[in-house]
């Protein structure tokens, strides 16, 4: 089997190589409260924060604007839903302002006679509503109060293809793997705090988010809640797996990071995505590397021959292959009304 002769290698984190960023990160965190207006006011100060930083996307733990739920668990009747309309008004505006994209988590209730879901609402730099991801799997505890989702949700923030996940999802490899070779980066926000002792997910987490990393070839988001002590803080996990910068802990703040702009770096984790479908006897469109299929070189270590068809993109980069999306997937129409 042929060996890979580019400049980059696993041994190296992408954010080591020099190379520009081509999309910039604050994964924020806040103490999640059953308070939307003290919920609203951290929201607000950290986009604009995160937006006078430089960053291209503000990223927000699970169900940071409306609180987890109901305070009166599993009882929507005294939930203040024109309260939680207001603050995604404002949310909205706010992006506008800073032309930032925002990743929220909150409550989404459909209509007065359907149960809510456990939400991340996509928001674009116009303020305008990009899609929205329903947390697909619940605990027995939360299955009282919210109904599950039943599909991903694929949306392109500024070139760069992103995927979303809620919490309890990461137990759950299948919803990781269904990812892998449609995005670059997953954005996962969860409540994992106010546990007041050091529980098991302090210790695997991290850890668990790193290997998805490492299996799918893509970087993750985490965003945690901070009320007041946290699991983990929330950080970032690059495309090889190795960690990124991380939040302080226990403080409401946020943390940068980014993807690299490396074609190189591109087509290299497209040849492992490759070469390890190849492993498993699945087969993918061919490779593109240095603006031709090596039909010798990569073809060799993908299992391929050098009749595959590749995957070109404009700009030499190896292209990430299209999702399969079911309908209603995707991004949400421009005429969405508000979450």
């Amino acid at each position: 089997m042929a060996k890979w002769t580019g400049g980059y290698t696993w041994d190296v984190p992408p954010s080591g190589t020099a190379a520009p960023s081509r999309l910039t990160v604050a994964t924020c965190q806040l103490p999640v409260l059953h308070a939307i207006d003290r919920n609203l006011g951290h929201v607000l100060d950290l986009i604009r924060r995160a937006a006078a930083a430089g960053a291209d996307v503000a990223h927000f733990p699970e169900c940071a604007l409306s609180g987890y739920g109901p305070a009166n668990w599993p009882d929507w009747s005294r939930f203040d839903w024109v309260a939680l309309e207001r603050a995604w008004d404002a949310v909205r505006e706010q992006a506008r302002q800073d032309r930032i994209w925002v990743v929220l988590g909150s409550v989404h209730r459909g209509g007065p006679d359907i149960r809510p879901t456990n939400a991340l609402t996509v928001v674009d730099r116009d303020g305008r509503i990009a899609g929205r991801y329903d947390k697909r799997r619940c605990s027995a505890n939360d299955l009282r109060a919210f109904r599950p989702g039943d599909r991903q949700l694929v949306v392109e923030i500024d070139g760069v293809r992103c995927g979303f996940l809620i919490c309890l999802d990461w137990a759950f490899p299948e919803l990781w793997s269904a990812y892998a070779g449609q995005v670059e980066l997953v954005l996962h926000s969860c409540v994992a705090d106010d546990a007041h002792r050091q529980r098991n997910h302090a210790h695997t987490i991290p850890s668990l988010m790193q290997g998805y990393a490492w299996l799918n070839q893509f970087a993750v988001s985490v965003s945690n809640s901070c009320r007041p002590t946290q699991d983990f803080p929330s950080f970032w996990v690059e495309r090889s797996g190795h960690a990124g910068r991380k939040a302080m802990l226990n403080e409401t703040d946020f943390v940068l990071n980014a993807l690299a702009d490396d074609p190189e770096q591109d087509r290299f984790f497209e040849m492992v995505r490759h070469s390890r479908a190849a492993g498993s006897g699945a087969v993918l469109p061919g490779l593109m590397v240095s603006g031709q299929v090596e039909d010798d070189h990569v073809l060799d270590q993908l299992g391929g021959t050098a009749h595959d068809s590749p995957v070109r993109r404009d700009d030499g980069r190896a292209a990430i292959a299209e999702p399969t999306v079911q309908p209603g997937t995707g991004h949400v129409g421009r005429d969405e009304p508000a979450p």
